[in-house]
């Protein structure tokens, strides 16, 4: 038996998002901010690495410097569900 939530703040019940096995991380379930605005980001490009994959984002806000802008995020191929399903912007 659960205890009882304080009043207005119901417990979830619901998952959030989808199930995903253990030791997988899925890049598109990630938001990711521009430090500088505090927009999102946009995945930009995509770019395997020996033993990772790298992807960079760049900010949508259109004030930032481009340069300065911009996030590389690795994830471990092994883990990296989205590169097995195949990334969009691969050419």
């Amino acid at each position: 038996m659960r205890p009882a939530s304080p009043s207005g703040q119901a417990p979830l019940e619901r998952r959030l998002g989808p199930d995903y096995p253990a030791g997988v991380i899925n890049i598109r379930d990630l938001s990711i901010r521009c430090g500088q605005c505090m927009n999102f980001m946009t995945l930009a490009a995509y770019e395997p690495r020996e033993g990772w994959n790298a992807y960079t984002y760049q900010c949508d806000g259109g004030t930032c410097d481009a340069a300065a802008a911009r996030t590389v995020v690795e994830v471990p191929v092994a883990m990296d569900e989205f590169a097995i399903r195949g990334c969009p912007t691969e050419g």
